[in-house]
């Protein structure tokens, strides 16, 4: 019925016979055609923490009044398709709000942005927001105390917690109690994050949608530049690259390469292998990135035998005249 109808929202209770409430909505949010469809639980199970896990704008536990009925159909009505969504965007490092920023854009969409968790509890007091995306390094009060001070503060909105650390064992639990939305960033991130965001927001990203289809048709006309000394792979990349009509340019070492870039600077990206003769990967980023053209220029570095430490290699500090705002990692270098 919600693929027949699509409705502004569902009232959905737990205990049904044959699939039970959290399987439905579990098909719900995996379901891209219904998924931004608000849920709200209205169950004699009290389990709201559960049904926030999943997706749900709310839980009621019966009996329910009839003002509390009242605030279930607002709960939902707010989130109908021209309706706006707050988001809070909690990072101290202004290029990745802004990367977080154009991620999410959407007209329904309204971003607010807090560079440290002080500020983020003082806006969080002062307005409702319908999701957080925190990242956990902030100055001052950490991501974690923070979850721990929003959660008795500011009550219980959902958060996506977008970080570039790895977690241990420990950290990883102490933040589940609060969410179990963890994206780390990396290659896959960009995705997965407007997936959480999504969920929690009950909206359709525009650039989800096609962009997932896979087709290849948003990729036809770019233009990228594979450096890798195996004839093996070099065939085996290019033929794939240009099947999803990409123009690819081709050098078997790092000095090619550079050669390359300087007759094509409109080559909009670079796979590059690490090991090679002459100028392995490392040197070669390392000079591409010394030329201000490039210096935002995506390089993605390929590997067969990846060792500690390679990640922070292939990512060089870039030359202050290129990247005058950070001093180490900044992103252009990603």
């Amino acid at each position: 019925m919600a693929r027949t109808y699509r409705p502004t929202g569902i009232l959905l209770d737990v205990m049904l016979p044959s699939m039970d409430g959290w399987s439905v909505i579990e098909h719900l949010k995996a379901d891209p055609a219904v998924r931004h469809i608000p849920v709200h639980f209205i169950s004699a199970l009290d389990e709201s923490a559960r049904g926030r896990e999943l997706g749900a704008v709310g839980f009621l536990t019966k009996p329910v009044t009839s003002e509390a009925l009242t605030g279930a159909f607002e709960r939902l009505l707010h989130f109908k398709a021209d309706n706006t969504r707050r988001l809070l965007v909690v990072d101290d490092d202004p290029i990745s709000r802004a990367a977080v920023r154009k991620l999410v854009a959407s007209p329904t969409v309204e971003v607010v942005e807090s560079a440290s968790a002080e500020d983020a509890l003082t806006k969080l007091n002062v307005s409702p927001y319908d999701c957080i995306v925190l990242d956990l390094g902030l100055p001052g009060m950490s991501g974690f105390d923070f979850l721990e001070r929003m959660r008795s503060e500011a009550g219980q909105t959902p958060v996506v917690v977008y970080s570039a650390r790895e977690l241990t064992r420990e950290e990883s639990l102490r933040i589940r109690e609060h969410t179990d939305s963890i994206v780390i960033k990396g290659a896959r991130s960009p995705e997965r994050l407007i997936d959480e965001v999504s969920l929690f927001l009950h909206s359709i990203n525009q650039q989800g949608g096609a962009a997932r289809d896979d087709t290849g048709e948003e990729l036809a006309g770019r233009k990228v530049l594979v450096v890798d000394d195996d004839m093996r792979n070099i065939f085996a990349l290019s033929k794939v690259l240009r099947a999803k009509g990409l123009e690819v340019s081709l050098a078997q070492d790092g000095q090619k390469a550079l050669k390359v870039l300087n007759e094509s600077p409109d080559i909009e990206l670079v796979l590059m292998d690490v090991m090679m003769p002459i100028m392995d990967g490392y040197e070669t980023i390392q000079e591409i990135r010394k030329d201000p053209r490039f210096g935002k220029l995506p390089i993605i570095s390929l590997t067969a035998k990846a060792m500690r430490g390679d990640r922070e290699k292939a990512w060089p500090p870039a030359p202050t005249t290129t990247c005058p705002s950070r001093s180490t990692f900044p992103s252009c270098c990603r």
